[in-house]
C-alpha cells in the first residue's frame, strides 16, 4: 500500500510500473546512504525532543541492522517498496512500532532522495577521482619509459615534426590530473546539506540542521528551502559535465590509439584481451575494448542532454525530477566501468621504436633546420623562407641537437613538474 494512500480501490499496477520506473533498481545504489542521512535524522529529532534518547537509539540499532542485512543480501529491495525511503520506513514500522512510524516526521522524500544522492555522489566522485589520478600514473610511468623514444608528430593528420612518445604519453598524463582537480572541485561545491529543507518549504518544526551538517561530513547546509529543490538536477548536471573531461580524454586516446594499432601505421601493439577476432574474417583481431571507450563519451554527453533539458521547469518539486537519478547513476557506472581498465591497458601499451623513428622524413626535420638558422642570427621569418626554398636539396641529421627546446616539448618534457603533481594530489586524497 502506497504510504500516502490507504485505500486499495486505487492500485493500478501498470501505473505503478511507470510512475515507479527504474526506482527500486537505481535505489539499491542510494539504500545505505539513505540509511546513513536517517541517523543523522533521527539525532536532529531527538534534539528537539520528538524522539526520546532510548527511542533514538532503538532507531538506530534498527537502522544498523538493516543495512548489515542488505550489504549481507538478506533483505532485497524489490518491486513491493516503492523506493528506498519507503522501504526503511517500513522495515523500522515492522521493527518498532509508533517508535519507527516518527523516522519521516521533518522530513520529505524530496529532500531525503537529494541528501542521500549527495552522499552518493560524493562518493563516487571519490573514486572516479582515484582512478584518474591512477591513470595519470600509468601515463607516467609510459612517458618516463620513453621520454626520448622518438615518435613522428601529426597535425591534421598529416606529419608534422619529430616527436617523442614521452610527449604523447606525457599529454594524457597532465590531462588525467586535470581532471582529478576538477572533480575534487566539484565534489566540494556539491558538498552541502539539503536535509531539512522537506519539500521545498522547510517544517514548522525547530529543526537543527547543523546537526546532520556536521554528522553527515557536510561543508554546509544549504539554507534557502526552495532553492534546495530548484538545485535538483543542476548540481547532477554539473557532476556529469565534470565526468564528461575524462571520457574525452578517453576518447582521444582510442582514438590515437585505433589509429597506431592500425597495420599501415604498426607503431603500437596492446595486450591480446583487449582484442577480440572476426566471425567471418580469421585473419582479424579488432581492439573492440578501445572502440567501446571511444563510443562511451556519447553515452555520457547524451545522459547530461537528457538531464539538461529535464530541468526546463518552474521552481518547485516536480515529479520530472525523479529521472535525475537515472541520468546520474547511469553515468557514472559507464565511467567507472570505462576508466577501471584504463591503468592496466596503458600498462601494456608496447612502442615499436624503431618504426616510429622510420616514420621521421627529411620534411618533418625543416621547421628544426628554420630554428638552428635562427640561433645563427637569421630573422625566423627568412629562416622560414630560406629552409623551404631549399627543400628539395636540404638534408638535416635526425640527431639534431635540441639541447635549448622549450619546456614541456617534445625534448624537454620536465616530467619531475607532473611528477610533484601527482604526488600532491595523491597525498590530498
Amino acid at each position: 500500500m502506497k504510504i500516502w494512500n490507504q485505500s486499495s480501490k486505487d492500485k493500478n499496477t501498470a501505473i505503478d510500473d511507470f510512475l515507479s520506473s527504474e526506482d527500486i533498481v537505481l535505489d539499491q545504489e542510494l539504500f545505505l546512504y539513505d540509511i546513513e542521512a536517517s541517523i543523522a535524522h533521527a539525532n536532529e529529532l531527538e534534539n528537539i525532543n520528538i524522539l526520546a534518547k532510548s527511542e533514538t537509539k532503538k532507531v538506530i540499532v534498527s537502522l544498523k541492522k538493516l543495512a548489515k542485512l542488505f550489504l549481507a543480501k538478506k533483505f532485497k529491495l524489490t518491486s513491493k517498496y516503492e523506493d528506498c525511503h519507503s522501504a526503511i520506513e517500513d522495515y523500522l514500522t515492522k521493527e518498532l512500532g509508533s517508535i519507527g512510524k516518527k523516522i519521516h516526521t521533518g522530513r520529505s522524500r524530496n529532500d531525503q532522495v537529494m541528501v542521500a544522492m549527495r552522499l552518493y555522489a560524493r562518493a563516487k566522485l571519490d573514486e572516479i577521482q582515484s582512478m584518474n589520478l591512477k591513470i595519470a600514473q600509468s601515463f607516467f610511468d609510459k612517458a618516463e619509459k620513453h621520454s626520448s623514444n622518438p615518435m613522428p608528430g601529426y597535425t591534421h593528420l598529416q606529419r608534422a615534426m619529430p616527436s617523442t612518445w614521452g610527449l604523447w604519453f606525457g599529454a594524457f598524463a597532465e590531462s588525467f590530473l586535470d581532471n582529478a582537480d576538477l572533480l575534487s572541485s566539484t565534489q566540494t561545491w556539491m558538498n552541502i546539506n539539503p536535509l531539512g529543507s522537506a519539500a521545498g518549504y522547510g517544517v514548522n518544526l525547530p529543526i537543527k540542521r547543523d546537526i546532520s551538517t556536521k554528522e553527515l561530513n557536510f561543508k554546509r547546509k544549504q539554507l534557502n528551502a526552495l532553492y534546495v529543490q530548484n538545485s535538483r538536477g543542476k548540481f547532477e548536471l554539473e557532476l556529469i559535465g565534470s565526468l564528461k573531461q575524462p571520457m574525452l580524454d578517453v576518447r582521444k586516446f582510442s582514438w590515437d590509439m585505433s589509429i597506431f594499432l592500425a597495420q599501415e601505421f604498426s607503431l603500437l601493439s596492446i595486450a591480446s584481451k583487449y582484442s577480440t577476432g572476426s566471425s567471418i574474417m580469421p585473419n582479424k583481431s579488432n581492439p573492440d575494448v578501445i572502440e567501446i571507450m571511444r563510443a562511451n563519451y556519447a553515452v555520457i554527453a547524451g545522459h547530461y542532454s537528457e538531464l539538461e533539458n529535464l530541468l526546463s521547469l518552474p521552481s518547485g518539486y516536480h515529479r520530472d525530477l525523479q529521472l535525475t537519478k537515472r541520468s546520474l547513476i547511469h553515468s557514472i557506472h559507464c565511467v567507472t566501468k570505462t576508466l577501471g581498465l584504463m591503468p592496466d591497458l596503458i600498462k601494456s601499451i608496447k612502442v615499436d621504436a624503431q618504426r616510429s623513428n622510420e616514420f621521421i622524413d627529411q620534411d618533418m626535420l625543416m621547421t628544426d633546420q628554420a630554428y638552428e638558422l635562427v640561433q645563427s642570427g637569421l630573422p625566423f621569418r627568412e629562416a622560414y623562407i630560406k629552409v623551404k626554398s631549399q627543400r628539395e636539396t636540404s638534408l638535416v641529421s635526425k640527431t639534431l641537437s635540441r639541447k635549448n627546446s622549450s619546456s614541456g616539448s617534445a625534448y624537454n618534457l620536465d616530467l619531475k613538474i607532473l611528477k610533484r603533481r601527482l604526488k600532491k594530489l595523491n597525498q590530498s586524497k
